[in-house]
């Protein structure tokens, strides 16, 4: 009867856990551009000073080119929301506590793009890296 409780009981806990991972997984980041708060610049390869949250969304820009490969982590927070968003502050891609995308192509030219987030603890640090460079447009001129 022991053995049964127990093991029921670890069946209960697991299922809670799993429970747990699957909703956090699920979280979706829903932000509105008045709801922003721009807290700076960053560049590939930095990381950015610490943010203290008020749990609203905030943002980074960077400037990105289409099919760049990026990777931006949040330090300090696992389970902080987190997008990156084109000019327009349309999402791209989200997820939870790291990303990895590529960036649309829509010509040439460098746009400037946004890594908004949504910390749940008091502070958090962004980290940007750019994965793989954009290759070049083949040129119709020659």
């Amino acid at each position: 009867m022991i053995k049964i409780k127990l093991l029921s009981g670890a069946l209960l806990a697991t299922f809670l856990i799993y429970g747990a991972e699957k909703s956090a997984t699920h979280r979706q980041i829903s932000y509105s551009p008045n709801d922003l708060k721009i807290v700076g610049v960053l560049d590939y390869g930095q990381t950015s000073p610490l943010v203290n949250s008020s749990g609203q969304y905030m943002a980074f820009v960077f400037n990105g080119n289409g099919k760049d490969r990026v990777e931006v982590t949040v330090t300090g927070d696992r389970n902080a929301l987190v997008a990156i968003a084109d000019p327009s502050l349309n999402k791209v891609a989200s997820g939870i506590g790291r990303l990895s995308v590529s960036l649309p192509y829509r010509g040439p030219d460098t746009e400037a793009y946004y890594v908004v987030f949504k910390s749940q603890t008091r502070s958090a640090r962004l980290i940007l890296r750019r994965t793989g460079r954009a290759q070049p447009t083949p040129d119709a001129t020659r």
